[in-house]
């Protein structure tokens, strides 16, 4: 499900930008020593080609320049190429410090800025050819209500989609939402043909509907893909509609593979040990620098440590930067608020960077947390929510994360309505698992930090 969420254009924006890459090292090397790259990698250079390979796109990732929608005309445009570039530089000079590898210096400040050039041709080109080349999917909505609207205006928003109508229940004739509603769901495999639907997304039930579940069958043998509102939202919106599933929905849904893998578990659980024992000793200066900007802040500790509900309902104590008052929560625990009093001048800037989780890096060498999963709760605010909000308690069947995919996908909650909404995210990361949907996520959390981005 993860890899299938990879559009068209972002693949084709990442085939282009390796063949920019190796193109550039290749023409630094003909300018730099009148050799061939090729030459290079049989010299024993693949290893450090691979490596340029990765960081450059793991640097164009996180500043975000495989997001299709991005303008890039733009002097911000400009700022994330160079940015990405500057990221870049910072992760070769560290490589080339741990494995001194043979590359010359002239050759790297001539690739990069070959590199910075092509890319933003590349991408300049690419919106202009995308724009009128690109091939849309036609889409069938079955139903006409408000959430067909909502699908309607997000679909609206991907350009590899067309929304070409609505099949409604009844003969009425009216415009919803300036698309014409094509028939009733008896016309459905002539509108289906007539339109040539590639996609057909259902917001109706259909369990007692005899010749609507025939023809959508037939609908399918024919190569439309079918989307009920569960697989639509995982699908394209990388979330679970809770609202929208019952128990025969976990009992008989693809995924919830990873939860009881001991494999899976062994090598998530070294992959923290490994990654939290280095980012520690990497970020201890930055540490020193965060705990005496906290005291010199506001009178108080450094540290504020807190009970948290963590993997099977185990109890343990999270560590944080503190970012509050001293004595904030007297009385009833209640949610942090955005433009919250109560948070100091420091804690500001250590909640939009994700500064303040830093602490939490004992929490997963103590194996109480994972530096990715769903973030940990308060007992208190668990009793409650666990009432109101249906497979609430799924949470807790993983370790709870540094990060998560609510995190990066959603902002900071501070109601009932969106621990809902981070449920959603929380249920599709504990259905999907994988070391690659933890990378996306960690990559995603260091652009949220870069940026600013947080809560």
């Amino acid at each position: 499900m993860v890899l299938r969420k990879i559009s068209r254009q972002k693949l084709y924006l990442f085939i282009g930008d390796i063949f920019i890459i190796l193109l550039s090292l290749n023409l630094a090397f003909l300018i730099r020593l009148q050799s061939s790259l090729t030459i290079f990698i049989l010299n024993n250079g693949l290893i450090v080609v691979l490596y340029l390979l990765t960081a450059y796109v793991i640097c164009f990732y996180i500043f975000d320049l495989y997001n299709i929608d991005l303008n890039f005309k733009t002097l911000q445009f400009l700022g994330m190429v160079i940015g990405s570039l500057v990221l870049t530089s910072l992760f070769v000079i560290l490589f080339f410090y741990l494995f001194p590898y043979k590359l010359g210096r002239g050759i790297f400040v001539i690739s990069i800025i070959l590199i910075g050039i092509f890319v933003s041709i590349w991408r300049l080109f690419f919106s202009i050819f995308f724009r009128f080349t690109a091939r849309q999917r036609n889409v069938l909505i079955v139903g006409t209500g408000k959430l067909a609207e909502d699908i309607y205006l997000f679909m609206k928003k991907n350009p590899e989609y067309k929304v070409v109508g609505f099949i409604n229940g009844n003969h009425k004739k009216e415009e919803f939402l300036k698309m014409k509603i094509l028939g009733n769901r008896l016309a459905l495999k002539k509108i289906a043909g007539d339109y040539r639907v590639n996609d057909i997304i259902l917001t109706v039930e259909i369990t007692r509907d005899k010749q609507l579940n025939s023809d959508l069958v037939n609908c399918k043998m024919k190569g439309i893909s079918i989307y009920d509102i569960p697989t639509f939202y995982e699908y394209f919106m990388g979330k679970i509609p809770i609202d929208h599933i019952k128990e025969r929905w976990f009992l008989y849904s693809e995924g919830f593979r990873k939860i009881r893998s001991k494999v899976f578990k062994r090598l998530k659980r070294v992959i923290d040990l490994l990654s939290s024992l280095v980012l520690l000793i990497m970020t201890v200066p930055l540490g020193l620098i965060v705990a005496l900007a906290v005291k010199l802040n506001s009178r108080g500790p450094i540290f504020f440590i807190q009970e948290r509900v963590g993997e099977n309902d185990r109890l343990f104590k999270l560590f944080k930067f503190r970012t509050m008052v001293t004595n904030a929560e007297e009385g009833d625990p209640k949610w942090a608020e955005e433009n919250d009093p109560r948070i100091t001048g420091v804690g500001k800037i250590l909640r939009k960077t994700r500064l303040d989780e830093l602490p939490q890096l004992i929490n997963v060498l103590k194996g109480e947390m994972s530096l990715v999963g769903p973030r940990p709760e308060r007992e208190f605010f668990i009793l409650k929510l666990e009432k109101k909000i249906p497979h609430y308690a799924l949470r807790f069947v993983v370790k709870p994360g540094l990060t998560g995919w609510a995190q990066v996908n959603y902002r900071y909650g501070a109601s009932e309505e969106d621990a809902v909404e981070k449920l959603r995210y929380d249920i599709y990361y504990i259905k999907n698992m994988s070391l690659f949907l933890d990378f996306r996520i960690f990559l995603k959390t260091i652009k949220i930090a870069l940026f600013r981005q947080g809560r």
